[in-house]
């Protein structure tokens, strides 16, 4: 069996007045025998989406195309070792090589006729515990947040994540600055009370999203602690070790962070001084089903758990779903359940549309267990290498 044919999707969604633009580029590699595969760049938001497309297609024109697409370790040894730029790798490079090891292990699952779970060693759980994002765009006021985590927990959820920083009194989107200001400071906790008052024995996981310095993290998070968050997660520059381990050193609620890492030896630090106690790689950035798996090995023998950040379309979830399953040190797997922009129809069989109770039944389908819906797909700009056979 050999690569034929590589093709990006630049899926535009809708702009969201909290969420802004967003674009979900979903890579499709084609193989001789008629089996294909599906991968997600996971720059869906930001920047860097259209760089990350453009690099995916000169690495499939390089080292794919014509070549057996069951070789995937040894494609990702040369996607990242003989580019030069993949060995320092960097979320744009690193994005383009995960979406096409995702799309290669979606390839082999089909062929073998077996999940990708099932290729990983198997899946030890039949569900996974979800906790819901994305419920709390647009909301202001602290009773806001308690209305909306009443609907949250009606929906089934047991636990949940959440900026308090993200957003003004008015519910407009907002940067915090380097210097957290006292009005902020309290309009934070604030909401962060109202949370857990709705929500006395749910899971909350505060989210900083890096924003904050440790002087700043660390007094908020003295403050929050006695609401018993479940994590407190990114709560300084992604890539600061030391700032991160000032932090942990000075508050008792546990760290998460990882989500704009790759490679496991970004994450190394981070284990090492014993700063991240939960670590959230994202498939579609930090190197694929390939090196996500090694960076759970390596997080296990740190005694760090393992939840893969997901904030994109439904392939990213149906990657994260299917290493969730067989990781020995999976805790919790994060969803999107509230967009409305249409991504869901990416694929004819989402994921998604099968939570129930805040859980997520694991699928015995080969590969990502997800097929990609051409009829929406072809609606969208896309570029491609290679040819048709």
């Amino acid at each position: 069996m050999k690569v034929t044919r590589v093709t990006v999707f630049d899926v535009t969604l809708p702009v969201t007045p909290s969420a802004g633009r967003q674009n979900a580029w979903i890579v499709e590699v084609e193989t001789d025998e008629g089996l294909t595969g599906a991968g997600e760049i996971g720059l869906c938001y930001g920047i860097g989406g259209r760089g990350a497309a453009h690099v995916l297609l000169d690495l499939a024109e390089q080292y794919l195309i014509g070549a057996d697409p069951g070789l995937i370790e040894k494609h990702h040894d040369n996607m990242v070792r003989n580019t030069f730029w993949g060995l320092s790798g960097g979320a744009v490079f690193m994005a383009a090589v995960s979406a096409l090891d995702e799309a290669l292990w979606d390839i082999k699952g089909k062929k073998l006729g077996a999940p990708i779970h099932a290729l990983l060693g198997g899946a030890k759980t039949d569900s996974l515990r979800l906790y819901a994002n994305g419920w709390y765009r647009g909301l202001g006021k602290a009773e806001a947040y308690r209305d909306a985590v009443y609907g949250v927990v009606q929906d089934g959820y047991s636990a949940f994540k959440f900026d308090p920083f993200k957003a003004d009194l008015t519910g407009k989107a907002a940067h915090p600055r380097r210097v957290l200001t006292r009005e902020l400071e309290s309009l934070a906790l604030e909401r962060v009370v109202a949370a857990r008052e709705a929500a006395p024995n749910a899971d909350i996981i505060v989210e900083f999203h890096g924003n904050l310095w440790p002087a700043d993290a660390i007094r908020f998070g003295l403050k929050a602690a006695d609401l018993n968050p479940y994590f407190y997660e990114e709560v300084v520059d992604p890539l600061n070790v030391e700032a991160a381990a000032d932090v942990a050193r000075s508050v008792s609620v546990p760290l998460a962070g990882g989500e704009r890492l790759w490679s496991r030896n970004g994450f190394r630090p981070f284990l090492e001084n014993g700063t991240l106690k939960l670590v959230q790689p994202d498939l579609g950035i930090a190197g694929g089903f390939t090196e996500v798996q090694k960076i759970a090995s390596l997080s296990e023998s740190y005694c760090a758990y393992l939840q893969p950040h997901n904030c994109g379309g439904p392939i990213s979830t149906a990657a994260c779903v299917n290493l969730s399953a067989a990781c020995p040190n999976f805790l919790i797997q994060e969803i999107f359940p509230y967009w409305t922009d249409g991504r869901e129809n990416i694929v004819q069989n989402p994921y998604e549309a099968d939570i129930k109770d805040g859980r997520l039944q694991i699928r015995d389908l080969p590969g990502l267990g997800v097929a990609l819906n051409h009829d929406f797909l072809t609606r969208f700009d896309s570029l491609s290498v290679g040819r048709t056979t």
